[in-house]
């Protein structure tokens, strides 16, 4: 009888202790489905801002070696001024989740093995997307140089109004003296900032089937609705 009693208590510990698990199980996969969700959303907002970015890009290079230069130094300037932003085309990974997994040792808790295998490709995927961001920085800081013997900085400060939004230059401007001995080097770094503006924009589009497929995943497995 004893025996029985323990045995008995020892079941309702493990029942007791595996309900637990399965209600924490879950409350990761939900704080995980919002995460990938609001990715999945800034990653389409990327994906459309790096193709206008692409489209500036080849408006520059095509106007700052075009003939008819100085009839649409505006636009040059315009354009040129938004190549060191940046920063709204940069990703935000919403990480938490999966960082309160992997750091706690609380990714056991995920049973389901389709769902972790799933949940790890999407994360080293984003991780990969980091260092081509990276990659990024790196062509901006080649091409400054020669923005700056190329473009006068005091029209620039003029572009930007104080909500960080760039407009055309007022009034006339020009480029400056040292611009044309300058500008075959400018495009050849351009060229490369061009690359990995594509090879973001590719990798944004990447994230995105990625991150529908991990919540349709989610939403399978774990009948989430």
């Amino acid at each position: 009888m004893l025996f029985l009693a323990v045995f008995c208590g020892f079941l309702a510990e493990y029942q007791l202790e595996h309900t637990i698990e399965n209600q924490r199980e879950k409350k990761f996969i939900r704080s995980l489905f919002g995460d990938v969700t609001l990715d999945t959303t800034a990653l389409s907002q990327i994906y459309e801002l790096r193709n206008s970015r692409e489209s500036m890009l080849d408006s520059l290079t095509k106007l700052l070696n075009s003939p008819d230069r100085d009839l649409h130094l505006s636009q040059v300037y315009f354009f040129a001024r938004h190549i060191q932003r940046l920063f709204p085309m940069n990703f935000t990974y919403n990480d938490g989740t999966i960082q309160q997994l992997k750091n706690s040792g609380n990714l056991r808790l995920i049973r389901n093995r389709e769902a972790a295998e799933v949940i790890m490709e999407y994360d080293a995927s984003v991780r990969d997307m980091e260092i081509i961001e990276e990659r990024e920085y790196q062509y901006l800081y080649l091409c400054l140089p020669y923005m700056y013997k190329i473009f006068d900085g005091l029209v620039f400060e003029v572009m930007e109004d104080s909500a960080k939004n760039v407009h055309p230059p007022p009034g006339a401007v020009r480029l400056l003296r040292s611009a044309e001995a300058t500008i075959a080097e400018f495009n050849a770094a351009l060229f490369s900032l061009k690359i990995a503006n594509d090879a973001n924009r590719g990798r944004a589009k990447t994230l995105i089937a990625e991150g529908e497929k991990l919540l349709a995943t989610l939403q399978k497995e774990y009948h989430l609705k």
